[in-house]
């Protein structure tokens, strides 16, 4: 079936999904099942950010710091997700909405990938091992020079 709509490909990390249309990429953004992270290509081979496309980025995911538009975000978000029922729910931005919701307007606002404080520590984690290993051969180098 030939259709006009552009299909895309989506990349978490070093998995590869698709094709999708790009409306089912907004719809994905809007649930936090695509993050600002991802990747996007049309070909499958030429990847950017999903942020650089702007065709992608469905319009509640601009204006998120304010009440109307947060507000906004959750009724779309809401209608949305399959996961849901069909009967409309009234959104009080004082609730606490599900941790997705919450996920996607730190993600989108602050433009990073969590607030969660675990995430930095891969990182850490990752230089503490890289330094012992240097360590380990810094003290191999230096012993084996002396002993030959």
């Amino acid at each position: 079936m030939v259709t006009d709509e552009s299909q895309w490909y989506v990349q978490k990390g070093s998995r590869v999904q698709g094709p999708f249309t790009a409306d089912e990429v907004g719809r994905f953004l809007l649930l936090g099942r695509v993050r600002n992270t991802d990747r996007v290509s049309r070909d499958g081979e030429l990847w950017e950010p999903v942020t650089q496309v702007p065709e992608l980025i469905p319009e509640e995911l601009l204006d998120l710091q304010s009440d109307d538009g947060w507000n906004q975000f959750l009724t779309v978000r809401q209608a949305s997700d399959e996961r849901t029922s069909t009967t409309t729910v009234a959104v009080d931005r004082r609730a606490r909405p599900n941790k997705d919701a919450e996920y996607v307007r730190d993600e989108w606002k602050n433009n990073t990938t969590s607030t969660d404080s675990s995430n930095g520590l891969l990182p850490w984690s990752l230089l503490g091992i890289t330094l012992a290993a240097l360590g380990v051969v810094l003290y191999l180098n230096a012993t084996s020079g002396v002993a030959g």
